[in-house]
């Protein structure tokens, strides 16, 4: 069986990605919003370090699919808080990193 791996380039860093269900396309275009994301934490979040930034991109992400996850299942406000929470102790240790 052959594998469908793709390469992509995030910050001009090359990543290797094999996601058998995604297409050449559909990985790129994921790539490209890692990509935004890492900029918009870059420049609103004062971060420099690629690390962090890829960590905090990861848990936004994380984030999203956690919250359409919920709200499919109707969970939404019982878990709204915590991820409220979250998001606020994520921010303040990326702040205090500075």
């Amino acid at each position: 069986m052959a594998k469908n791996t793709v390469t992509v380039e995030i910050k001009k860093i090359p990543v290797d990605v094999e996601i058998p269900e995604l297409g050449y396309v559909e990985i790129a275009d994921l790539a490209a919003q890692v990509e935004k994301e890492m900029l918009r934490v870059q420049e609103d979040e004062e971060v420099i370090d690629t690390l962090k930034q890829a960590l905090a991109v990861a848990l936004y992400f994380a984030a999203k699919s956690y919250l359409k996850d919920l709200k499919d299942g109707g969970k939404l406000k019982e878990e709204a808080g915590r991820l409220d929470q979250l998001i606020s102790k994520l921010q303040n240790t990326l702040q205090a990193d500075k």
